[in-house]
């Protein structure tokens, strides 16, 4: 079956048609960021998540981070954004299931994609990734982009 790669200015309109859907159909990639210490100041203050290893510098180096990074979470809420934009909205979202692989540091960008593995009935389940690409701290040397999560949802669209 051939693969067709819908680019971040191809999203699915409010009303996807479940017909346009196949097995190995691409989606992405969709960046977010790069990610400051502001934004993961106001992630703490929306989710609730004060845990100082995200936001005291101190503190995340007294734990053995070389610097603060952003919560899981904040990472994940853009992978689930963006499966929501290319599929026309959360409201067809009926399962999220992921893991973190890695860290998300200040400066890192996000960026999102998915893949269609399988379609059955009006429910369509995609592999999901998130990966951080960005220099992250210099202590550190890391690859220019990481797989940050992974996993998949299922998404019910209408027939």
């Amino acid at each position: 079956m051939s693969q067709r790669r819908i680019e971040t200015d191809q999203i699915f309109p409010a009303s996807p048609e479940l017909d346009g859907i196949h097995e190995g159909l691409e989606f992405g990639p969709l960046v977010f960021g790069p990610i400051t210490r502001e934004d993961i100041a106001r992630y703490a203050a929306a989710s609730g998540d004060f845990n100082p290893v995200h936001t005291d510098e101190d503190y995340a180096r007294n734990t053995g981070a070389p610097t603060v990074f952003a919560m899981g979470m904040l990472p994940a809420g853009y992978l689930a954004t963006a499966v929501s934009k290319w599929f026309g909205g959360p409201q067809h979202l009926a399962r999220l299931k992921f893991r973190f692989t890695t860290r998300v540091w200040p400066g890192d960008e996000v960026v999102c994609s998915a893949r269609v593995t399988s379609k059955k009935d009006d429910i369509v389940t995609v592999a999901i990734e998130a990966k951080r690409r960005g220099d992250g701290p210099p202590e550190l040397d890391l690859e220019t982009e990481q797989s940050a999560i992974v996993g998949e949802a299922d998404v019910r669209l209408p027939r």
